[in-house]
């Protein structure tokens, strides 16, 4: 049986990456980002990519202490870990339900 599962290229994560720059670079300097919400639910890594089984096991996350956690990778106190791709995809997906990039496309297009 063929293997039809796709290959995430590292060049494409880096393009991906940099038209995400691209889009919040059009958005004003001082554009910044209220948490309107903190907590979310956060699955296991064995039941999040288990489609055939309900979760059972749901902690709590919280994109304040997922923020704080990474602005030590921003202020240089500590080298970025994998487990800081999950904390900021966190981030992103809340980034995301705030349609940043739609509200910058609109300021663009009706200045």
């Amino acid at each position: 049986m063929e293997n039809n599962k796709p290959k995430l290229k590292k060049a494409d994560i880096k393009k991906l990456i940099e038209v995400l720059i691209n889009e919040l670079d059009k958005l004003n300097d001082s554009t910044s980002f209220a948490f309107d919400s903190d907590l979310y639910w956060n699955i296991t890594d064995e039941e999040l990519y288990n489609p055939y089984k309900d979760p059972i096991e749901l902690t709590m996350g919280s994109l304040v202490e997922d923020w704080e956690f990474l602005q030590n990778v921003l202020d240089g106190k500590r080298e970025m870990i994998d487990y800081d791709l999950t904390k900021l995809a966190s981030l992103l997906r809340f980034l995301g339900k705030s349609m940043i990039i739609t509200k910058a496309q609109k300021n663009i297009s009706n200045p």
